[in-house]
């Protein structure tokens, strides 16, 4: 009987031990689970709030990309390769339109007519816009480096009007899209500095650019003169040993962000410029959920 006793009692230990280890074990598996699950979850939800970027490039000869020794399309692929190493982004897709030598007129009469550029913008997530360079330059031709600011605002009152257009086209065309729009610099500041007045000129159009694009809902500027011609420029090239008057007459003094061709457009510089200020921007609107 004792040993039956002892029997019974090493038994229901054995028993209860092994009724603790199964409910400590189960209780570890369970919590292991949940936060396996709740990992999954969180990686799952982190995968979600990856957003895949469609982004359509309308303008002129800089988002054409005259000047880009690759010939790939300037700033465009560039600003692509930076968004598709940025955490927040899935994919990015890239379609150019630029045209050389548009004007906002001529980029209206695109928006207008083409049905394979606004089946494109009607579908993009992202939509970058230069333009504004060839109005400029047209009315130079008429007055020269040396014209006033008041020479100028009729063609900025013009541009003006057009870009409100512009911006009512691109927003009939899609209501979501956020769109950045490039400001100019002064290729002629870097050689011609001397003309104050040319660099007013630029100021106001910029100033006016700038203006529109905050009245206009989903609408950033992207600044880019104070990058191309920064303060500690020489007013002059370094090696410049007489005074031109007119581009032509440079020889090897280059602008180091301007193509040696025609010391207008960027080089492959000038345009990781405009790429690196456009991805900042990008940055700032995924990081806010701008875009989504």
């Amino acid at each position: 009987m004792k040993y039956f006793k002892v029997f019974v009692s090493s038994f229901l230990i054995i028993m209860l031990s092994a009724l603790i280890g199964y409910l400590l074990l189960n209780t570890f598996i369970s919590n292991n689970s949940t936060q396996g699950n709740k990992l999954n979850e969180n990686m799952n939800k982190k995968e979600s709030t990856r957003v895949a970027l469609d982004i359509v490039a309308i303008g002129d000869s800089l988002t054409e990309g005259v000047g880009d020794s690759t010939k790939r399309g300037g700033y465009v692929p560039l600003v692509a390769e930076q968004l598709r190493s940025n955490p927040m982004v899935s994919s990015v897709e890239t379609q150019n339109y630029g045209h050389a030598g548009d004007t906002t007129k001529q980029l209206l009469a695109l928006l207008e007519e083409e049905e394979t550029v606004q089946s494109a913008l009607s579908q993009a997530d992202i939509i970058t816009l230069t333009i504004g360079g060839n109005d400029i330059v047209n009315n130079l031709d008429k007055v020269g480096l040396n014209g006033s600011l008041k020479d100028f605002e009729s063609t900025i009152q013009s541009y003006e009007k057009n870009v409100n257009i512009i911006f009512s086209t691109l927003k009939e065309l899609n209501s979501e899209a956020i769109i950045y729009i490039y400001g100019l610099y002064n290729p002629y500041h870097y050689y011609f500095n001397e003309f104050s007045q040319l660099q007013k000129v630029f100021d106001t159009w910029n100033s006016r650019t700038k203006q529109l694009a905050e009245d206009t809902e989903n609408v950033n500027f992207v600044e880019i003169d104070s990058r191309f011609n920064p303060a500690e420029f020489s007013s002059e090239p370094e090696n410049s040993s007489e005074i031109v008057e007119d581009v032509s007459e440079l020889e090897d003094e280059n602008h180091p962000y301007l193509y040696k061709e025609d010391l207008f457009h960027p080089n492959d510089r000038g345009y990781q410029i405009m790429a690196d200020t456009l991805y900042d921007l990008m940055e700032t609107d995924l990081k806010n959920q701008t875009i989504k």
